[in-house]
């Protein structure tokens, strides 16, 4: 594996750990002030809420990393070995299509972020909504990288 994806690798799991760590601790500080303070503090929900979508889309990019998927290969793994490749290319070309749609959209959800604000924060929501094309970045090069994992070692079952 060349530097740079060791980087992007490094990156993308750094940060959704601080960003999980801040959020536990975000959380932790919203149930003690709440509870024991008897003192609400209404930008730790929205907080959390921003956290959490931005965990989610990394997740889905650490998952594409680690082939880790759910996958429901029953009936393909009944079939010819060709067969299982034709089903194979046509997931991943599906998958990728999606994907492209996926960011263009997301782009567009960006720029509409740029122009609104959130309720008790009071920040761009464009931030927020990097968390889609930055994760879709991530997930297209996972995808990527495993897609050429599995046309050099050409395993029996692509799928596996």
């Amino acid at each position: 594996m060349t530097a740079p994806l060791r980087v992007l690798d490094w990156l993308c799991d750094i940060s959704s750990l601080i960003i999980l760590y801040i959020t536990v601790a975000v959380i932790f500080v919203q149930v003690i002030c709440r509870y024991v303070l008897q003192v609400a503090l209404p930008w730790t929900e929205e907080f959390a809420r921003f956290a959490f979508l931005w965990l989610i889309l990394l997740a889905n990019a650490l998952a594409e990393r680690h082939n880790e998927h759910f996958r429901v290969t029953y009936f393909v793994g009944q079939a010819p070995r060709s067969v299982r490749y034709l089903f194979w290319a046509a997931g991943e070309i599906l998958i990728f299509v999606f994907f492209i749609w996926l960011l263009t959209d997301s782009l567009r959800f960006v720029n509409m972020g740029k122009r609104m604000i959130s309720p008790v924060m009071q920040v761009r929501l464009d931030g927020v909504y990097w968390g889609l094309p930055v994760a879709i970045g991530f997930s297209l090069l996972n995808r990527g990288r495993n897609i050429v994992t599995t046309l050099r070692q050409r395993p029996d079952n692509p799928f596996a």
